[in-house]
């Protein structure tokens, strides 16, 4: 008999946990990789999935209400935090609609925003431009209800 179980290897017994515990152990994984692959490209697609408000942001613009697409926009830069180029895009946008409301102080805060972005910027030397503009008229504004003794 100890010849014959030696022959035969492992028993059943053993074989049928080990290779259970071998398919859970693989779907997990798989589950675990699909998880992280999601991860990667969700984030790139969030960006595509919110572009209705960067449409409804451009009308608005091109209504004149620049308020309200300023609210558009800012809704967008929000739910998608990946820097891309529409990203800086939009911020560059946003400062360019608080220069037109003649708001130099919050401008500049997305025009630095939209300068501070990593990727290649296609409008990087018309950024430069608002950004000096504001500057320009931020340094040369005084207050002028203060008393000078």
């Amino acid at each position: 008999m100890e010849d014959n179980s030696l022959k035969s290897g492992i028993s059943y017994k053993i074989k049928i946990p080990i290779i259970i515990l071998t398919l859970v152990t693989m779907c997990a994984m798989g589950a675990l990789f699909i998880k992280i692959a999601y991860s990667v490209t969700s984030s790139e697609k969030q960006s595509d999935n919110y572009q209705y408000l960067i449409n409804i942001g451009d009308k608005l613009k091109n209504k004149g209400l620049y308020e309200q697409a300023i609210d558009q926009y800012i809704k967008y830069l929000e739910k998608t935090n990946i820097n891309t180029d529409s990203h800086t895009k939009v911020a560059h946008t946003v400062g360019e609609l608080y220069i037109e409301l003649s708001n130099c102080r919050e401008g500049l805060v997305w025009l630095f925003q939209a300068e501070e972005s990593k990727t290649p910027y296609s409008r990087n030397n018309d950024l430069k431009k608002h950004i000096d503009l504001c500057l320009a008229k931020i340094n040369s504004s005084k207050p002028s209800n203060l008393n000078i003794k």
